[in-house]
């Protein structure tokens, strides 16, 4: 058959549609190329912040203990750590901004060696700052941190900005419900009697003992009559 007439109508309602899409097909050409004009300026700033971001994490050292482990080394300004088990410490490979800072999650005990800038342990939940001293910090995840010093001066303070100093044989307790700090006379040596592989129990609630033990032997205690466990030993 003749199909002359069909396709002339099919070239004809093709020719309107392509007139009609005309100036939308414009109008789409132009915000595609406003978007990429704006996208391209964001797409450069993220990878520059991408890569700062690697970069600073490949300069990140971390060192753990196991449980029922310990070990001891010097940072890169010379202070010395001992790295209580079940613990993370992370810090840079060199000290070159205007603070010393170290991130700690477990516990630890700093002997800091004097220097211009000042040295600062972070843990989750208050920051300690010093400048030549040695100090215990203690800040497991689920239990009540405890920073005690042994020489020196430190001030600590909480996510909430609270602060105090400390004094050699003092002992901060952090509530961190309500970022609130107690100050007690302790006898420094019992909390850092671990770092000579002494674990030296005075006047502590059977729950803490408990605690301690696990980590340092590593195993599982169960205490069958919980009201045990508010006991002091």
């Amino acid at each position: 058959p003749d199909m002359s007439s069909t396709l002339y109508k099919v070239h004809y309602e093709i020719n309107k549609q392509e007139k009609g899409n005309k100036r939308p097909a414009h109008l789409l050409t132009y915000l595609t190329r406003v978007a990429a004009i704006l996208l391209l300026p964001l797409a450069i700033a993220f990878f520059i912040q991408w890569q700062k971001n690697n970069q600073s994490e490949e300069m990140l050292q971390t060192i753990s203990t196991p449980l029922a482990s310990k070990t001891t080394f010097q940072l890169p300004d010379g202070s010395t750590v001992w790295l209580n088990s079940g613990s993370s410490i992370h810090f840079p490979s060199a000290f070159d901004k205007d603070v010393r800072l170290v991130k700690l999650e477990g516990e630890a005990y700093f002997d800091i060696k004097k220097g211009e800038k000042p040295f600062r342990v972070e843990t989750p939940h208050f920051t300690v700052g010093v400048l030549g001293t040695a100090f215990n910090v203690m800040a497991y995840d689920g239990e009540v941190p405890e920073v005690t010093l042994d020489r020196g001066k430190v001030v600590l303070q909480t996510e909430a900005r609270k602060q105090v100093t400390l004094v050699p044989g003092q002992q901060a307790v952090v509530d961190t419900a309500n970022h609130s700090i107690a100050l007690r006379e302790v006898e420094k040596g019992l909390y850092s009697s671990w770092v000579n592989n002494q674990l030296i129990i005075k006047n502590e609630a059977l729950e803490t003992v408990v605690k301690k033990l696990e980590r340092w032997y590593n195993i599982d205690i169960n205490v069958t009559d919980r009201s045990l466990l508010a006991v002091k030993m």
